[in-house]
C-alpha cells in the first residue's frame, strides 16, 4: 500500500484549490441531512400504490437522488444521508417526488417543497407539506437538518461541495447482457459511486475536454447535424444503461475498501473478485464505470462518451483492472487496482494520475492502487497477464454454473 499521507495531500491540495476561494467575509456552512419519510402519497397508476422516489437539490448547484421504493403510500427511506460543505448563508433546498414506472419514458410527478431556511432549521411535528400540479395537496414529507459553521479545513472547499456519504448503485441490463455475452447469466452491469470532493483533486479549471484530433470525437462533438445525432443517441444509450429502475438494480453504501471490494467487484455467483477490464470517468459528482471487452457490442457499451453521457468534458477517464498485489497465482491474498488514462475520447494528461490515486485513497482508504500512463510497458504486461487470468475464470465459472444448474435439490 502507498506510504502516501491522505491528509498531507489533502492539505496541499486543498491549498492549491482557489476556483472556488472564498473570502472571510462570506457565509460559510456545512450541512448534514438526513431524509426520513413521507405519508400520504396519491396513487399515480391504477393498480397499486406510488413507488416514490425524490431529487433534492441545493441552490440547483448539487443534487441527491433517493432510492426507489415499491408499491407504497408512506415510504420510508432508512439510511439516505447527504451531507454538503461549504453552503451559503440563504441557500435553499428543493425536493421533488416522483412515481417510478419503468413502463415509461419520463416519471410521473407527484410535486416537492422548499426549505428556505437551512441553516437555521427546525423540523415540522407534521413535515412539510407536498404539493403538486394544479396546487394540490400530496402528501407530507420528514427530514432533520444539522447545520454548522464550515471549519477552517471545509471553508476552503469549493461551494457546495459532496462529502458523503459514497453510496454506490449498479443497473442490470439484460438486452445488452444478451448482445455482449460476458457472463453465462447475460447480464451487462454498469457502476454509479458517488465521491467525496472531487473538486478538491480535480480542480475545475482542469476539467479534460474532448480531443480534438481523434475523428471519433469529432464526429460526436463536432458542429454538424450527424454530431448532434450521435449525442442524442449516445444520451438515451447513457439513461438505457444507468437510469434506475424498479427492478434490475442494486444500492448500497461503501464505508471503505473492503465495501467496495466486496459489494462491487465481486462475482454475484462465484464471490471471487472478477478479472476483467472496466472503461470509467470521472464526472463533477461520480465515478462510472462498465466492464469493456474485445467484443464489439461491450466495447461500444463501455465507451468514455456514452459513460459521460456525451458530455464535452470529464473530470478524468481511463480504463482500470484488479489484479492480485503478489500475482495471479496468489489470488486469495491482497488486491489491488490498476488505472490509466487510456481514452482516446477524452486523453486525459497523464500527471493527473496521482490525482486520480489521491481522490481515491481519500475515499476508500487502505485500497491499493496502482498507476500507468498508458503507454507504459509495465501496463501492457499486467494486461496480457489479465486476459490469461480472465480465460481460466471464465471456464471455472462455467464450471459452477453447471453444478448450480444440474444439482438435485436437497429436500
Amino acid at each position: 500500500m502507498s506510504s502516501y499521507s491522505i491528509s498531507s495531500g489533502l492539505k496541499d491540495t486543498l491549498i492549491e484549490t482557489t476556483f472556488f476561494a472564498l473570502d472571510d467575509s462570506q457565509s460559510n456552512y456545512d450541512v448534514i441531512i438526513q431524509f426520513h419519510s413521507a405519508e400520504d402519497i396519491p396513487k399515480m397508476d391504477v393498480f397499486g400504490h406510488a413507488d416514490p422516489y425524490f431529487i433534492a437539490k441545493i441552490d440547483d448547484q448539487i443534487s441527491f437522488t433517493s432510492t426507489i421504493l415499491s408499491n407504497t403510500a408512506t415510504p420510508k427511506w432508512d439510511d439516505e444521508k447527504w451531507i454538503v460543505r461549504n453552503i451559503p448563508l440563504n441557500a435553499i433546498l428543493t425536493v421533488k417526488i416522483y412515481d417510478k414506472d419503468d413502463a415509461k419514458l419520463f416519471d410521473d410527478y407527484i410535486g416537492k417543497f422548499e426549505v428556505l431556511n437551512l441553516i437555521n432549521y427546525h423540523a415540522s411535528i407534521t413535515g412539510h407539506k407536498v404539493i403538486g400540479p394544479f396546487n394540490r395537496y400530496h402528501g407530507f414529507f420528514h427530514l432533520s437538518i444539522q447545520s454548522m459553521e464550515s471549519s477552517e479545513e471545509t471553508k476552503h472547499l469549493p461551494r457546495y461541495t459532496f462529502d458523503g456519504p459514497c453510496r454506490y448503485s449498479r443497473h442490470d441490463s439484460f438486452a445488452v447482457g444478451c448482445l455482449t455475452m460476458l457472463n453465462p447469466d447475460c447480464i451487462y452491469s454498469t457502476w454509479k459511486i458517488q465521491i467525496r470532493r472531487i473538486s478538491v483533486f480535480f480542480k475545475p479549471q482542469e476539467r479534460q475536454y474532448w480531443n480534438r484530433k481523434y475523428k471519433v470525437a469529432q464526429m460526436i462533438f463536432g458542429n454538424c447535424l450527424l454530431s448532434l445525432a450521435s449525442q442524442s443517441t449516445l444520451k438515451l444509450a447513457h439513461k438505457v444503461l444507468y437510469s434506475r429502475t424498479l427492478k434490475h438494480n442494486e444500492n448500497g453504501q461503501l464505508n471503505n475498501a473492503d465495501d467496495l471490494w466486496k459489494f462491487v467487484f465481486s462475482d454475484r455467483t462465484t464471490k471471487r473478485i472478477k478479472p476483467c477490464i472496466y472503461t470509467y470517468v470521472i464526472d463533477d459528482n461520480t465515478w462510472r464505470f462498465s466492464e469493456t471487452d474485445a467484443q464489439v457490442f461491450a466495447d461500444v457499451a463501455s465507451k468514455h462518451a456514452l459513460l459521460a453521457n456525451a458530455s464535452e468534458y470529464v473530470r478524468y477517464a481511463g480504463q482500470f483492472h484488479p489484479r492480485p498485489k503478489y500475482g495471479w497465482n496468489n489470488c486469495d491474498d491482497e488486491w489491488e487496482l490498476v488505472f490509466d488514462n487510456e481514452s482516446g475520447t477524452y486523453a486525459p494528461n497523464a500527471y493527473l494520475l496521482i490525482n486520480l490515486k489521491n481522490l481515491l485513497l481519500f475515499n476508500f482508504p487502505g485500497l491499493n492502487i496502482v498507476t500507468y500512463e498508458y503507454k507504459d510497458p509495465k501496463l501492457k504486461e499486467s494486461v496480457t497477464e489479465l486476459k490469461h487470468a480472465i480465460e481460466k475464470y471464465k471456464n471455472s465459472t462455467t464450471a459452477i454454473q453447471h453444478l448450480v444448474l444440474t444439482c438435485p435439490c436437497v429436500p
